[in-house]
């Protein structure tokens, strides 16, 4: 079990931290005051250390973009997810929302449609069923970031926002700032560009 320093992010502390003038650095800083706000929570940032610490004991890889925004600042209100807590309570939490997507294809497999990325439909629903486990099994790792939204681990950076309920897949950003305005309503959900979605294997495909 780890033991990560853990504090408030408070309005005082946010202000005193030194942001660089890069223009991703500065889109950090725009979405944490929007989330702040809010009234969203922050505690101060993650460290390169606590980061390998988190990817490492669940065993997966933050998004590059993804990584920076922890660093500036770790949203920790009701429906986030607070990464540097290892209590047992919160490793559950976040290991059952981990698997969520992947019980979810499996448990509703029956009803999942074939879509035509995948070739020819098997005549045999057995065979049907094992190449869609054979393909969720490849599939890239999905990152829960807020409830139900998750964030693909395919690309280091601009990986699409998914919503996630049962097999009600949909879209809900081209990448990590866009999503955050959506959620917030600083953006309609009808207003995502869906031409500049980066495509994610398999998980894509559910949305065609």
């Amino acid at each position: 079990m780890f033991t990560i320093a853990r504090g408030k992010y408070h309005r005082y502390a946010y202000a005193k931290r030194r942001f660089g003038s890069s223009q991703e650095e500065k889109m950090y800083k725009k979405i944490i005051d929007m989330l702040m706000e809010n009234q969203i929570i922050f505690e101060v940032g993650l460290d390169a250390s606590e980061i390998g610490a988190i990817e490492s004991y669940y065993c997966i890889q933050f998004p590059d973009d993804l990584k920076e925004f922890f660093k500036c600042g770790l949203p920790v209100s009701e429906g986030f997810y607070n990464w540097r807590d290892f209590s047992e309570k919160n490793v559950n939490k976040i290991k059952s929302a981990l698997i969520a997507p992947i019980l979810n294809i499996r448990e509703n497999i029956n009803d999942l449609e074939w879509f035509k990325n995948w070739g020819a439909i098997p005549d045999n629903k057995e065979q049907k069923n094992s190449i869609i486990i054979q393909k969720l099994e490849t599939a890239p790792i999905l990152i829960p970031l807020f409830k139900h939204r998750y964030i693909s681990s395919q690309f280091k950076k601009d990986n699409p926002i998914f919503s996630i309920y049962d097999l009600d897949i949909i879209y809900y950003g081209e990448n990590l700032e866009q999503y955050f305005l959506v959620e917030f309503k600083y953006k309609k959900h009808s207003e995502i560009t869906y031409q500049k979605i980066k495509r994610v294997t398999f998980w894509s495909d559910l949305l065609e």
